[in-house]
């Protein structure tokens, strides 16, 4: 291991890799700080390329757009009220109001130093935890595994965010489109529209991604208007340490922590998800409740130190086991693809130097990023007054042209437009796109190891059911699909029955 971390220390520090990991974790800031675009969008339209790249240096841009995107969210939410990604959500109710207040540099210094200090543990826990997991993992048998990715959709239907149905019908769509090609077992053509050899390679997952954001892009127009009416002449002084806030703070810092990292490791969650808890649980635990959502610091801490721990959480299922633990290891899933390694418990086995390009890439994308947003905190501004009709026409246009470029063709085109009005449409209606994207990346592995696994039964279902570790994970995604189910219902039980005790 001290061989394959010297090498990839090499690498990180040449000319090429230090320009891929500073520029990586800059444009996440940017793009993480402007509201409604976030580092996910940059790495949708970098996919294209990835297949050019060379995979090492590939990772490190990628994970550092990433910690740089999860960091940069808090400028807008603090600064506009307006989150700048879904993980900085939470961050808008204190945090603002600290700008409202005339003193933004103490909710942003708080913010920074939390983003930095969720981040660079959370990712030296992974890079040790993912050893441990990879090995067992290998043990597991194609029950296991399809039990797994059984699993992992049903936990990111459950507990995403919108209606149940609807997020199941997404799910069912991605397994229809992820289905359309070769049959895996037989390598017969299915569902290939009258015979049409352009869909015996299956749908690039690329092209749908593409599609999927560039609709996002055209949804979020309002965003600028948005944006309009929130900057105005807004002045950020220098960064000051917080000292006396983490230290006031400590015991949920710690606890926001802890629950970051395990939330991000919770397949399909992530940074979101690990904020909004976080943020829940010091609201419910505080002493004084009587400062929240007029200017609480620790807000703003327990927000952004759930979102950045929540980074190296969703990188142990992603490396250990091959699932993504969110929306962006979904990207990280595909560039790898797009190289020909396949996401597994064999990919640190087999492929080390990328897997520990990516953690100290991380841990190196970490200390550029504290870094300029210390000593850059004055030039935050500027940031959100980078005109948006420029940049979404370009964003779109980038997005349609590595339709092209993914499979150098028109069908690649056609199919990332298509899924462009499917975006569209899906969001119209209110279907999630985190839950389609899982489905679909998730699906053929699914198909595979279930199909596997009845072949090598002598019981049939029941395989699935007898062996421990399988069981557990059907049971485990079956009971968070039946809490999604159920939590609505109890919500508004709940909320009828209090609107009831305040009339009488």
């Amino acid at each position: 291991m001290g061989d394959i971390i010297i090498q990839v220390l090499q690498e990180c520090f040449t000319f090429p890799g230090l320009l891929f990991i500073i520029a990586g974790a800059l444009a996440g800031v940017i793009l993480g700080a402007i509201p409604g675009l976030g580092s996910s969008t940059l790495l949708v339209v970098l996919l294209p390329i990835a297949y050019k790249m060379d995979v090492n240096m590939c990772m490190a841009l990628f994970i550092s757009i990433v910690i740089g995107g999860m960091s940069g969210g808090c400028i807008g939410s603090i600064l506009l009220g307006i989150p700048g990604t879904a993980s900085s959500m939470t961050t808008v109710t204190d945090g603002y109001e600290f700008t409202k207040q005339g003193d933004p540099v103490r909710a942003l210094s708080a913010a920074v130093t939390s983003n930095f200090l969720g981040t660079i543990p959370s990712v030296l826990i992974a890079t040790v935890a993912c050893n441990f997991i990879a090995r067992w993992a290998v043990t597991l048998g194609s029950w296991e595994y399809a039990a797994l990715c059984y699993c992992a959709i049903l936990m990111v239907v459950g507990l995403s965010k919108g209606n149940l149905a609807k997020n199941l019908l997404g799910v069912g769509l991605a397994i229809f489109l992820a289905t359309i090609g070769t049959d895996p077992i037989t390598a017969r053509g299915r569902f290939l529209f009258g015979g049409n050899v352009a869909f015996l390679g299956g749908l690039n997952i690329i092209n749908i991604m593409l599609g999927l954001f560039a609709s996002k892009i055209i949804m979020l127009e309002y965003a600028r208007h948005e944006k309009a009416k929130s900057s105005e002449k807004i002045k950020v002084g220098r960064y000051r340490f917080p000292g006396k806030d983490l230290a006031h703070n400590f015991v949920g810092f710690i606890r926001s922590w802890f629950m970051g990292l395990f939330i991000g490791f919770l397949p399909g969650l992530g940074g979101p998800v690990a904020s909004i808890m976080a943020y829940s649980t010091e609201n419910i635990l505080a002493k004084d409740k009587s400062t929240w959502g007029h200017g609480e610091i620790m807000g703003v801490i327990a927000s952004e130190t759930a979102n950045n721990a929540a980074i190296g959480g969703a990188l142990i299922p992603l490396i250990a086991l091959g699932i993504p633990g969110d929306a962006s290891c979904v990207q990280f899933i595909t560039a790898l693809g797009s190289k020909g390694i396949t996401a597994s418990p064999m990919l640190i086995r087999e492929n080390p130097v990328v897997v520990y390009t990516i953690f100290i890439a991380a841990l190196l994308a970490g200390i550029v990023v504290f870094l300029y947003e210390t000593i850059g905190m004055p030039t935050f501004p500027a940031l959100l007054k980078i005109p948006y009709h420029y940049l979404y026409s370009i964003i779109v246009i980038l997005a349609l042209t590595g339709g092209y470029m993914a499979t150098m063709s028109f069908f690649g085109l056609f199919v990332t437009l298509i899924s462009c009005i499917l975006g569209v449409l899906m969001d119209m209606f209110g279907i999630s796109s985190l839950p389609f994207l899982m489905a679909f990346i998730l699906t053929p592995q699914l198909e595979m190891y279930t199909r596997r696994g009845f072949a090598g039964s002598a019981t049939g279902w029941m395989d699935f059911f007898t062996r421990p570790i399988s069981c557990i994970f059907i049971v485990a995604g079956t009971l968070v699909l039946l809490y999604g189910l159920i939590s609505p219902v109890i919500k508004k039980r709940r909320a009828a029955a209090k609107e009831n005790a305040a009339g009488e």
